[in-house]
């Protein structure tokens, strides 16, 4: 959530580059399904000879290739993003035992019981009216 309100391109691409990789896996299933398919439905006597199966093997063979370099792109860029996102960590850090110490508060008195929804109500105004950090570079 600090990164979203932080750094706000950083985890739209975060969240870009998890929908493509669902994106690739589901693509890769179905190539895998289509093959499948295609051999089981081929006659086994002329196998050999059936070029709409071999064309097929080869786009199969292209596109999961393509898509496995893409994913190695991919994975590259997500190990960055997670580097990027690792300022925030004291951060999330701090937040979630302020969570914790506000939820047990129900312990002195039953009627301090707050959901995760309220904290990440006041979570956010206070992310709000703090200073802004300068960064050291």
């Amino acid at each position: 959530m600090v990164v979203r309100v932080e750094k706000p391109d950083l985890e739209a691409s975060k969240e870009e580059l998890v929908n493509k990789q669902n994106a690739y896996m589901i693509e890769l299933a179905k190539l895998e399904t289509d093959l499948l398919k295609n051999l089981s439905d081929a006659d086994p006597a002329t196998i050999l000879q059936n070029k709409e199966l071999i064309e097929s093997l080869e786009i199969t063979k292209k596109t999961s290739t393509e898509i496995q370099k893409q994913q190695l792109i991919a994975k590259d860029t997500e190990v960055t993003i997670n580097i990027l996102r690792e300022v925030y960590r004291r951060v999330a850090a701090e937040g979630a035992m302020l969570y914790f110490l506000l939820i047990t508060l129900c312990v002195v008195d039953h009627m301090y019981q707050y959901s995760l929804e309220s904290f990440v109500t006041f979570f956010f105004k206070a992310i709000e009216k703090t200073a802004e950090f300068e960064e050291e570079e």
